[in-house]
């Protein structure tokens, strides 16, 4: 038998029925079996935490002498709940049901001894590289096969699901199509997947692995987010413009297809084939995250094994609850406004100083909102430093936390201190004193980067306020019963993000799925913005309309903040009709696009902020709105076109 006839009969073999039933049914019971052990594995206890619990002492003395919680309680409680939460065998568990749902995919699209055996050969070439000086492009060449052979999986699936022959699925279903015809999304798709695989390359495994975790999911959520709303962008305005100038589009409309039932169905298929690559490039993000977790942090000897034999070591501690997370934070509130009349005094000051060596010094608004929001920040950073010979210590009031004094959540306490340069050599001594007298022992604290510690809720006044002192130095008790503060020998700053106070409200993997769902909400408002500017522009135009849209939309936080400072007056203050019309019309753009930003996906993936179920029902209403009202104008524009003696030029 001839190779030919060899592969002639294994393609029989993979398209008969009875072999995918069985196939399917051997691949549903060996996932089944795995992913059973790795949640037996997930739900087994740790009893060690548990007898720890209850041999601690349920309240301490502090140093008014007054009973309160042990605070070292809910540092061991919140590490139990980390090490429970956090464990190998959930990587196993959604690595096995996403492979598991590709491979019964596969065989039912008749391919069943293809892709596994190509998968097989790529796992093979890794393996037989591995060591050498081509690991590094084996790796990169394995990922790249394995994301591009989920696509086609999952592009092949998505076509299935749209064959009905009904105009609006049909034409989606061309669209995927052209997609893999078309050279300008398969670049952009090559990329993407060439980027995602060279990504986990780029590690540096000397490095923490908080911020190691932190980077890869900040740059490959947001580099994928961008790059498939590059070809969102092109593509959608390529399959519309195209079929206009090739004439193509004369086949379409001659048959009973509404101009909406067209539009749909273009911006069906467009929105279809970016949540195939959402798919496949989140799930690659999400178990890679997952191995990185799993890897030992600074100061493991395996991973959630302490080499110097504490409960974890600050490196995991970080991780777990600043960036594999979804938390609240509170920052602690400035006990001044820029309002307050000091403010406007000091300004008025500096003004008068000013004049003296220069007396036709004049500013105009723009210039004296700057100058005034200069002398406050200058504030700012006065009251976040902390001098060892002046107050020796601050004070610092964190509100909103009742929700975490109702439900009984322990506290993290991130800080970071900025002084000589930030050092690394040089270390400060902190001690933290709260209002019911608890003074924490003082910690040994490194310049320039975060530390975070577990505060217990007992801290929360019945306000739902923490009150924190914050001190240079360390407390010494005194001969006369007092106690004197041994100082820091410098002056240190505290950032003004590097002081806040957060509490766990849900787990990052969630915090995961809602963040990938609004990626792709603003994809599919980012597709009908590239079909609606491609019913009145050729291709290059409707692109710049597109691409200028998402650009606003990206910067319009940036632009409501700018806003104030360019002002509606000209350099002599007189009212500047230019410079209005530029106000109003840049505040109505940037407040219709405002939500698109403020939803911040990315960023809160990477920073462990929740991205709660309100949040995303208010901004796929939102966005859900503007989608609906550009689709409407599309319509309306598309019925009037001439499309008999239109080419697209």
């Amino acid at each position: 038998m001839t190779i030919r006839e060899r592969i002639a009969k294994l393609n029989h073999l993979q398209q008969l029925k009875s072999f995918k039933v069985i196939a399917s049914v051997i691949i549903a019971i060996v996932a089944s079996l795995l992913i059973g052990s790795a949640i037996i594995k997930n739900t087994t206890e740790n009893p060690v935490f548990e007898q720890r619990i209850n041999e601690m002492p349920a309240t301490v003395t502090n140093f008014a002498g007054e009973e309160i919680e042990n605070p070292q309680l809910a540092q061991v409680r919140q590490i139990q709940q980390l090490l429970n939460k956090a464990k190998p065998g959930t990587l196993m568990a959604v690595g096995t049901a996403a492979v598991s749902i590709m491979l019964i995919l596969v065989v039912w699209m008749g391919l069943g001894l293809v892709y596994p055996a190509l998968v097989v050969v790529a796992v093979g070439l890794f393996y037989f590289m591995q060591g050498s000086s081509l690991e590094v492009f084996a790796s990169i060449a394995v990922g790249m096969i394995i994301l591009t052979l989920s696509f086609m999986v999952l592009l092949r699936g998505s076509s299935i699901a749209l064959s009905s022959s009904r105009p609006i699925p049909a034409i989606a279903r061309n669209v995927l199509a052209e997609a893999v015809r078309m050279k300008i999304s398969l670049i952009f798709i090559i990329i993407l997947f060439f980027v995602l695989a060279a990504m986990p390359m780029l590690m540096n495994e000397d490095q923490a692995l908080r911020y190691r975790v932190q980077l890869f999911l900040k740059y490959a959520s947001g580099f994928t987010f961008l790059f498939v709303a590059l070809l969102v962008v092109f593509f959608g305005a390529a399959t519309v413009t195209y079929e206009q100038r090739e004439k193509v589009i004369w086949q379409t409309m001659t048959k009973p297809v509404a101009a909406w039932q067209y539009l749909l169905g273009k911006w069906l298929g467009v929105v279809t084939l970016a949540a195939v690559l959402l798919t496949v490039s989140a799930t690659g993000v999400f178990l890679f995250t997952e191995y990185l977790r799993n890897q030992p942090a600074i100061g493991e000897v395996a991973a959630y094994q302490a080499g110097d034999g504490s409960d974890i070591t600050e490196d995991r501690l970080n991780l777990e609850t600043q960036v594999l997370t979804s938390r609240e934070s509170v920052r602690p509130s400035l006990p001044f406004s820029i309002n307050d009349p000091i403010f406007e005094n000091a300004l008025e000051a500096r003004i008068r100083q000013e004049t003296i060596s220069n007396p036709g010094y004049n500013p105009d608004p723009s210039e004296r909102a700057a100058l005034k929001n200069k002398i406050f920040q200058d504030e700012i950073t006065e009251y976040l430093s902390i001098d060892p010979n002046a107050e020796k210590y601050e004070e610092f009031v964190f509100y909103g936390l009742g929700k975490a004094k109702k439900q009984n959540l322990p506290l993290s306490l991130r800080y970071k201190i900025d002084a000589e340069g930030n050092r690394p050599d040089i270390f400060y001594i902190l001690t933290f004193a709260f209002d019911d007298g608890t003074v924490l022992p003082p910690r040994r604290t490194g310049l320039g980067f975060s530390h975070t510690m577990t505060l217990s809720p007992e801290f929360i006044n019945s306000n739902g306020e923490v009150r924190l002192q914050i001190i240079n130095g360390q407390l010494l008790a005194a001969a006369d019963g007092n106690f004197d503060v041994q100082t820091n020998i410098n002056t240190f700053t505290i950032p003004p993000d590097g002081l806040e106070i957060s509490y766990t409200v849900s787990g990052y993997r969630s915090n995961f799925v809602r963040v990938f769902i609004v990626l792709w909400v603003k994809l599919a408002m980012l597709a009908m913005l590239a079909v609606w500017a491609s019913t009145f522009a050729s291709f290059p135009v409707a692109c710049l309309i597109a691409g200028g849209l998402f650009f606003i939309g990206q910067m319009s936080g940036f632009v409501q903040d700018a806003l104030p400072g360019w002002g509606k007056v000209n350099n002599s203050g007189d009212p500047s009709i230019y410079r209005t019309l530029i106000y109003y019309f840049a505040d109505w753009i940037s407040s219709i696009f405002r939500v698109y930003n403020d939803l911040r996906p990315t960023s809160r993936l990477a920073d462990g902020e929740v991205l709660s179920w309100s949040s995303v029902t208010r901004g796929m209403m939102a966005l859900g709105t503007i989608c609906t009202v550009f689709y409407l104008l599309g319509v309306l524009i598309f019925r009037r076109r001439q499309l008999a003696i239109y080419s697209g030029n």
